[in-house]
């Protein structure tokens, strides 16, 4: 017999977590993120498990009841079910924290052991609580660092305070350089990780490809977990958590992740579903959940939309595309917005300020395209035209400005229709999730066009004395360049 059960609270009253538990562990790794010149977040969570359990363990059985019906319903890729309530078969023996992939949280302590990596002697913060009401999750600022230098941490766990240290992450990250130092910065851009299609019992593979591209900073654009697809939705909170816990706690992630300072950037499957906006539910788990979620398993900045310079010649803005976007029920009656007038106001104004020599946009999705003439989520979509319009506007009076894109399953390199914008996108996380473009053939917009294959992008500046140059490259998921181009300065 199958026990059936219907999550509602559980995590959200911390009980998510055997009580009895001895351990401390990290298994679920660390996120070092939003780097700048002088600080940065050290996010942990602490679980019950030193790993997680193994992929022969069963898979839950989700299903899904029609409120009003009581009839079972489909489940499919993409779906949400705004009036459905989920319930969840566990096997004999089997629970949320045994489930496979499954890596569950539990009580205890963390601290943050830095230092310069020329120096000998190690700086440490306070031990803290983790937050049962967070996942077990802690996010530890560092400020006060010194820009353009490398540091060595050591993340650590223990159970209480009257115990013994049980887990220590080793790990580094290097701080923005200062605004005016002429400074060589090298970066990557990955997006569209699906738990079902990864390339390695590890993970995936482009972790280890991008890591040995030494980056100084890493940027996801979304879709890190896909809630809507596979045969666990994320219909709750616990499983909303589950698909986090099973994702980055595989070695690949966890190895890159302790090593590279980054950000993080929201897209639809990672919020709530495909194509979501703000106001949404599927089962028992509604946008505002998605929201607390993401910044609960990311430590992503806020405001969600930011500017990062990086030394004298790079200036990034992370642009956000789903809680400043318009609900369905606006856009029946007014022009749909994704960024919004304050974002877009911020956009204009701080790209006018910015001295920098190159500015790199970076975009959950895509302002240029070209995307599917029936697509309507994005700034290059016909629903969109009158903010993607005014959008590409602002970013045509910029000299040495880049769109660089997630979302789209495959990898292009396209311009806008005035042949001022040109936008990268980097592709999805494995070949076997690329999809999505319906031509062999590339359109006149396109200046590379790979359709089948994924890959991540990366960039470089290098600073050649008085003519800095910015090269990306777009590569396959075993780090093979497949399109390069190196831009010089616009006079």
């Amino acid at each position: 017999m199958f026990l059936i059960l219907a999550f509602c609270v559980l995590a959200l009253n911390g009980l998510a977590a055997d009580a009895n538990a001895d351990g401390a562990f990290q298994a679920t790794g660390i996120k070092i993120s939003e780097p700048t010149a002088t600080s940065v977040f050290i996010w942990t969570r602490v679980t019950r498990d030193a790993s997680r359990t193994a992929d022969d363990r069963p898979l839950p059985i989700l299903h899904i009841f029609d409120k009003t019906s009581g009839k079972e319903l489909a489940i499919k890729d993409n779906a949400i079910f705004t009036n459905g309530r989920p319930a969840v078969e566990f096997a004999p023996g089997s629970d949320l924290g045994s489930i496979r992939g499954a890596a569950i949280g539990a009580a205890g302590q963390t601290r943050v052991r830095y230092r310069t990596a020329d120096n000998i002697s190690w700086k440490e913060t306070a031990w803290q609580e983790v937050n049962p009401q967070r996942d077990f999750t802690a996010v530890v600022p560092l400020s006060g660092l010194r820009p353009g230098t490398r540091y060595e941490i050591e993340v650590e766990a223990r159970k209480n305070s009257n115990a013994a240290v049980s887990s220590t992450v080793n790990g580094g990250f290097v701080t923005a350089p200062a605004p005016a130092a002429d400074a060589g910065v090298k970066f990557c851009v990955m997006t569209c990780q699906q738990y079902e299609d990864r390339d390695s019992p590890d993970g995936f593979k482009i972790y280890p490809s991008m890591l040995k591209f030494a980056p100084d900073f890493f940027v996801n654009t979304g879709d890190a977990v896909y809630y809507d697809h596979g045969p666990v939705h994320a219909l709750n909170f616990d499983l909303a958590r589950y698909h986090w816990a099973r994702m980055f706690s595989f070695s690949t992630l966890r190895d890159f992740h302790r090593q590279v300072g980054s950000y993080f950037q929201k897209d639809d499957h990672d919020t709530l579903t495909d194509d979501c906006h703000p106001g949404d539910r599927t089962g028992d788990f509604t946008f505002d959940d998605g929201l607390r979620v993401y910044q609960e398993q990311t430590a992503q900045g806020r405001p969600p939309f930011r500017t990062i310079r990086w030394g004298k010649h790079l200036q990034i803005w992370l642009l956000e595309g789903r809680e400043t976007r318009s609900t369905h029920q606006a856009d029946r009656t007014n022009t749909p917005t994704i960024l919004g007038a304050e974002q877009i106001a911020w956009l204009e104004r701080t790209l006018a300020e910015s001295d920098v020599m190159f500015r790199i946009v970076i975009t959950p999705t895509p302002i240029v395209g070209p995307d599917r003439d029936a697509k309507f989520d994005n700034l290059s979509n016909a629903g969109y035209a009158v903010e993607g319009n005014k959008v590409r506007k602002i970013l045509s009076r910029q000299k040495n400005l880049t769109v660089i894109t997630g979302d789209r399953h495959w990898q292009y390199v396209s311009h806008d229709q005035s042949g001022l914008i040109q936008e990268w996108s980097v592709g999805p996380a494995s070949d076997a999730h690329a999809q999505g473009w319906d031509e062999d053939q590339p359109r006149p917009e396109h200046l590379f066009l790979r359709i089948k294959h994924g890959g991540f992008l990366s960039g470089e500046i290098k600073t050649n004395a008085a003519n800095p140059t910015l090269t990306l490259r777009l590569h396959d998921v075993n780090g093979g360049v497949v399109f390069e181009k190196t831009k010089a300065v616009a006079k």
